[in-house]
C-alpha cells in the first residue's frame, strides 16, 4: 500500500456511525493506490508483479500497510498519474459515475441532471461526468463550495434558499430529468420531473444519527423504487462485490480520463500514516476541492 483516501464515510465509521462498519476498531477505508507484490496462479494477464494498481473495497480495511485482495478488484494505475492523485479518484468517482449511470436515458442523452451537494468530493466528479455526457448540470451547494462547483460547470442554487426547488423547477420547466443525492431529504423529489429518476447515494442524518438516517432512507428508498417519481439506491461496495467487470471499467475510465486531463481530480492533502488522527480530522473540515489521503508508504 502507498496511498488512501480518508472521506466522510471513514470519519462515520471511526465514531461507529456507519451502517456497513459499525465497530469503531475495524479497519476504515475503502479505496487504494498500491504496488503488486504477488499474483496468484491464473491472474489477468494486464496485471504484473511491481505494477501499480488502485481498487476500491467491497468492505473497508483500506487503511493498512499492506493488503491481500482478489485480482478482480486491481485496476492499473495510468503511467504519468501521481498515486496521490490516483488515490482521490476510486470511491468517489465511481459512485459519481455509477449513480450516473443509473439515470434515465433521456438524461444520459443530454437532459438536464440536479447534482446535490455539487462542490462536494462526490458531487465535483458527478458535476464534471455529467457535463462530459451532454447533459444540463444543476447543483446545489453551499456558499463555501459554491465557486468550485460553478468551475466545474454547474448552474448552482444555494441549498440554504427555502425556495430552491421551486427556482429549479423554473429554470428547467417542470423539473430535472434526473437527480443524484447525498442527502436523503425529502424535497429533492419535487425537483424531478414525473417520469424522472432519483438516485440516492448516502443519507444525511447528524452525527451520532446517521447509522440510523441510512438505514430509514434505505427502506424508503426501496419501497419507491415503481414511484413516479422513481427512487434508486446506488451503494458501490455493493456494486464491487456483485458486478466487478462494471466497476473495474469505471475506474479505468475515470483514471485515464485524470491522466489525459479531462477531468480535474482533487487536490491530495497529504497525511503520513503516522498523523491519523489529524488525517482524520482534517477529512471532517476538507475544503472544496481537496481530499484528504494518507501516505502509508514511501
Amino acid at each position: 500500500m502507498t496511498h488512501a483516501s480518508v472521506g466522510a464515510t471513514d470519519v462515520a465509521a471511526i465514531r461507529g456511525d456507519y451502517l456497513l462498519q459499525p465497530f469503531p476498531r475495524l479497519t476504515p477505508g475503502y479505496d487504494l493506490v498500491g504496488v503488486v507484490e504477488h499474483l496468484p496462479a491464473g491472474a489477468p494477464s494486464h496485471l504484473s508483479v511491481g505494477q501499480r494498481v488502485a481498487a476500491v473495497l467491497p468492505r473497508m480495511g483500506a487503511h493498512a500497510t499492506r493488503v491481500a485482495l482478489a485480482p478482480s478488484l486491481l485496476v492499473p494505475v495510468p503511467d504519468g498519474l501521481a498515486s496521490a492523485v490516483a488515490a482521490t479518484v476510486p470511491l468517489d468517482g465511481v459512485t459519481a459515475r455509477l449513480a450516473l449511470d443509473a439515470l434515465p436515458l433521456d438524461a444520459r442523452r443530454g437532459g438536464s441532471v440536479l447534482v446535490q451537494g455539487a462542490g462536494g468530493a462526490v458531487g465535483s466528479w458527478a458535476v464534471q461526468l455529467a457535463g462530459a455526457d451532454g447533459r444540463e448540470v444543476y447543483g446545489t451547494a453551499s456558499l463555501r463550495s459554491r465557486r468550485h462547483a460553478e468551475g466545474l460547470g454547474a448552474t448552482v442554487l444555494d441549498y440554504d434558499d427555502p425556495h430552491w426547488v421551486e427556482h429549479l423547477r423554473d429554470l428547467t420547466g417542470g423539473g430535472v430529468a434526473g437527480a443524484v443525492d447525498q442527502t436523503g431529504g425529502r424535497g429533492v423529489r419535487d425537483a424531478v420531473a414525473r417520469r424522472g429518476r432519483l438516485v440516492r447515494i448516502a443519507f444525511g442524518g447528524a452525527p451520532g444519527h446517521q447509522r440510523r438516517a441510512t438505514a430509514t432512507g434505505v427502506v424508503t428508498t426501496l419501497a419507491r423504487r415503481y414511484a413516479d417519481p422513481r427512487e434508486l439506491v446506488c451503494s458501490v461496495p455493493l456494486l464491487v462485490a456483485t458486478r466487478r467487470a462494471v466497476y473495474r471499467r469505471a475506474l479505468a475510465d475515470l483514471l485515464d480520463a485524470v491522466a489525459a486531463g479531462d477531468l480535474i481530480a482533487p487536490l491530495p492533502s497529504l497525511h503520513p500514516v503516522e498523523s491519523y488522527r489529524e488525517a482524520v480530522a482534517d477529512a471532517a473540515s476538507a475544503a472544496a476541492g481537496t481530499k484528504t489521503v494518507l501516505e502509508l508508504e514511501d
